[in-house]
């Protein structure tokens, strides 16, 4: 089935895929964005593993202007200064929970009416006379003049270290710190993975 032209198609409604969305719509562009999995930020109801996030969440800055307290809401999307769509009403947590972020994404989506389908899994890719023909899993075709890869990190990055095979990798070792009482534990990395395990273990 081939679907009507867009301008831009959005591929992947995480933060990125929806922000991107809500200036499209302000802007009246003609666009779509699609999300293979079941709702908007499906990644965070996988990731992180131990479903504690790491971006800051400070609700009481001591500041009454929105702009200034955008420096320590690591979570809100831009919204025309629409309070009620601030992540502070979705969690106080300092480091809030990724089940959190979700229930706010979903409610992102809605509450701005985006454009957006899920369950679509695109497949290809390719350019033809200048515009872009995107193909997803069902066998559904759109074309558009833009297309936006907003699906972040999709494959775990390993690094080619001699042995590494022995270690556990974070998307599959055990989320259960007692499994890891009366051991030394060595973290490989320093990135969001590896602070957010070593916050668990601690």
């Amino acid at each position: 089935m081939t679907e009507p032209d867009y301008d831009y198609l959005v591929i992947g409604a995480g933060p990125a895929g929806l922000q991107l969305g809500f200036f499209l719509r302000n802007a009246n562009r003609n666009y779509l964005i699609l999300e293979r999995g079941e709702r908007p930020g499906h990644f965070f109801e996988i990731y992180p593993r131990h479903r504690m996030l790491i971006s800051i969440n400070k609700v009481y800055t001591g500041y009454e202007d929105a702009e200034t307290n955008l420096r320590w809401d690591w979570n809100s999307l831009l919204s025309d200064r629409d309070d009620a769509m601030t992540f502070k009403h979705y969690s106080r947590e300092y480091f809030p929970q990724a089940d959190d972020l979700v229930r706010y994404l979903g409610d992102y989506a809605k509450r701005y009416e985006l454009n957006l389908r899920c369950r679509t899994q695109v497949t290809r890719v390719s350019k033809e006379d200048g515009r872009f023909r995107v193909l997803d899993a069902d066998g559904n075709e759109y074309r558009s003049r833009v297309v936006v890869m907003a699906t972040g990190m999709s494959e775990p990055h390993i690094p080619e270290i001699p042995g590494l095979e022995h270690a556990e990798s974070y998307g599959e070792m055990s989320t259960n710190a007692e499994d890891f009482y009366g051991q030394r534990v060595l973290i490989l990395g320093k990135g969001n993975s590896a602070l957010e395990t070593a916050n668990h273990l601690i």
